[in-house]
């Protein structure tokens, strides 16, 4: 079989299980195929040292890489047709100190190509309830990295936003959603969450996804357009929704800000499922009114 062939069958597999990520890493005298899905890693094949080695090199030729560089870090995007449908993917290298190199993949999907099926659908309607009846304010989701809660934003605001203008500002962007504008950050131009966020108010957008509130700048630049009247979904790292709020107050947020303008915050996570493919996610959403008697207890 050709490389090519080894490696759309490996995408194909990765594809299959709804992965985020795919990981092709150097372990002594082969090489580990393994995908991000889950929260956990599933091994897809192992390829002995010279094979791997081989797709490596044909990635990297297939994102327009440098072939004959094996220790700085690249960075690129190809894209991956499987059957009818084709499949942004971006594209990182890096060598170890012996020059030996690992990569990850990351699979962009549409937001067709993608869904989770709920334990209970309440914290979904209560969130696509706030999008579709609100014009300004706040939103936030917490969980885990890969717990799919950019999936729930994009899944929540499609459904319930038809004809508006929607933009997203995300570092990177994660999910090929043709109906919206979307920025991604980079920092070598100068590109930040908060400088982005400066130009996107210009386009008076009627709903803005921030990927993740991680920094001071862009937890302010989130508050200030909510408080001018635009309405705000983002992430942020917590584990629960009083968590939630704490981190925003250590983000610099000052209190009654984030008391006016929250509207609502969610916890999602994903449970195991028999079928990897199969997603199964736990949203429990809470209003601000349930958020602000939380933290006062």
């Amino acid at each position: 079989m050709s490389i090519e062939k080894v490696f759309l069958n490996i995408i194909a597999q990765a594809i299959e299980y709804k992965a985020s990520d795919l990981y092709i890493i150097p372990r002594r005298l082969e090489y580990l195929i393994n995908c991000f899905v889950t929260d956990k890693i599933e091994t897809l094949m192992v390829l002995d040292f010279p094979q791997g080695e081989q797709l490596i090199r044909h990635i990297k030729f297939q994102s327009q890489m440098n072939i004959t560089e094996t220790r700085r870090p690249q960075a690129s995007r190809m894209v991956c047709q499987i059957g009818e449908a084709k499949y942004s993917c971006r594209v990182s290298c890096v060598g170890d100190f012996k020059g030996h190199e690992s990569v990850v993949v990351r699979l962009i999907y549409q937001t067709h190509q993608i869904a989770i099926n709920w334990v209970n659908m309440n914290g979904l309607q209560q969130l696509k309830a706030h999008i579709q009846t609100r014009k300004s304010g706040l939103i936030l989701l917490s969980g885990k990295v890969g717990a799919g809660k950019t999936t729930t934003l994009y899944h929540a605001v499609q459904a319930t936003s038809e004809g508006k203008f929607v933009m997203t500002i995300e570092d990177p962007v994660e999910i090929d959603a043709p109906d919206f504008l979307q920025l991604q950050v980079n920092m070598g131009a100068n590109m930040t969450y908060g400088q982005l966020m400066k130009l996107a108010l210009r386009h008076h957008p009627e709903i803005l996804i921030i990927g993740e509130i991680r920094d001071r700048e862009t937890a302010k630049a989130v508050v200030e357009a909510a408080l001018s009247g635009h309405l705000i979904l983002s992430t942020v790292h917590a584990d629960s929704a009083t968590g939630v709020w704490h981190r925003m107050i250590e983000l610099g947020v000052e209190n009654e800000n984030l008391r006016y303008v929250l509207i609502g915050i969610g916890y999602q996570k994903l449970l195991s499922s028999v079928i990897p493919s199969q997603a199964i996610g736990d949203l429990v959403y809470h209003d601000a009114s349930e958020v602000i008697r939380m933290i006062e207890k």
